[in-house]
């Protein structure tokens, strides 16, 4: 049967979710988060056979996620579990739907294709597990709140393409405001810089876990090897810190990123392709 998604059901979800997949710790955290219904498949003999999960993001956009046991597929209960999760759709005012599959896993592309889903873009996990990187001559310093308004247009201009072309929106990723202002503040501790005379040239956002995140080099700063620099910086910084390996996202548009990321040691570990499905 369907029901609600209660607490005492969270340790069978986790393992549902990471059966056989490469997952990130957010993946997990999500069951907890806000905004966010979650229904299961219980069935009285196994216990819960699968789940399907809804939450809205940004203004107008919502993620929709369905998983059943591989060993219970073809038996309808993906079906009903998605009908049920889709009527959060009916009462509120959004653009699309999205959702995410792991297609180098359990292909669930079909049973979204069938159901009106349109192929969106390709996100790449990359891990790198290999003995430091070169160290530069050059001096990343720690994120300063004097630094706003230069980190923010750097993120916009230098994001700016990659969003316009695969439709993220919206197109300038940072609002110049004081809420984005707090959030860099309290990321300071893993957001490091690299200037020329106080002008900003590159930046990378390096978490005690291994992730590294928001890699760019302003545009004009391009083709001169910062990229790679500002990458061996990172590797370093994540060794340093302790973790067990680094890793990274990217979309497989960005060839350029990915060629860098691939010839530093980084392999592919996992593939999602996202699909949306518009809202008539």
């Amino acid at each position: 049967m369907i029901r609600e998604f209660n607490i005492e059901d969270k340790e069978q979800l986790v393992k549902i979710v990471k059966q056989g997949i490469v997952i990130k710790e957010e993946d997990i955290n999500y069951i907890n988060g806000k905004n966010i219904k979650i229904i299961v498949y219980d069935d009285n003999e196994t216990g819960l056979l699968g789940f399907s999960s809804f939450k809205i993001w940004g203004k107008h956009n919502a993620d929709v996620y369905t998983y059943v046991v591989p060993s219970s597929r073809r038996k309808g209960i993906g079906t009903q579990l998605y009908n049920e999760i889709m009527k959060n759709v009916d009462d509120i005012n959004i653009e699309f739907v999205n959702t995410r599959i792991k297609v180098d896993k359990d292909d669930a592309t079909s049973f979204y294709k069938r159901l009106g889903y349109e192929n969106w873009y390709v996100d790449l996990n990359l891990y790198y597990h290999g003995p430091k990187q070169p160290k530069s001559d050059l001096k990343f310093v720690p994120y300063e709140d004097k630094y706003f308004k230069q980190y923010a247009d750097g993120l916009r201009t230098s994001f700016y393409e990659l969003r316009k072309t695969n439709d993220f929106q919206p197109y300038l990723c940072c609002e110049l405001n004081g809420e984005k202002r707090k959030e860099f503040l309290d990321n300071k501790d893993n957001l490091f810089l690299l200037l020329d005379n106080e002008k900003l040239i590159a930046s990378v956002i390096v978490y005690n876990n291994g992730i590294i995140d928001d890699v760019y080099v302003l545009p004009s700063y391009q083709g001169k090897g910062y990229g790679k620099k500002t990458m061996q910086f990172a590797i370093n910084k994540t060794i340093e810190n302790g973790s067990s390996h680094t890793s990274l996202g990217a979309i497989d548009w960005n060839i350029r990123a990915l060629n860098l990321y691939q010839s530093l040691g980084f392999d592919i570990v996992q593939t999602t392709q996202c699909y949306r499905l518009f809202k008539v």
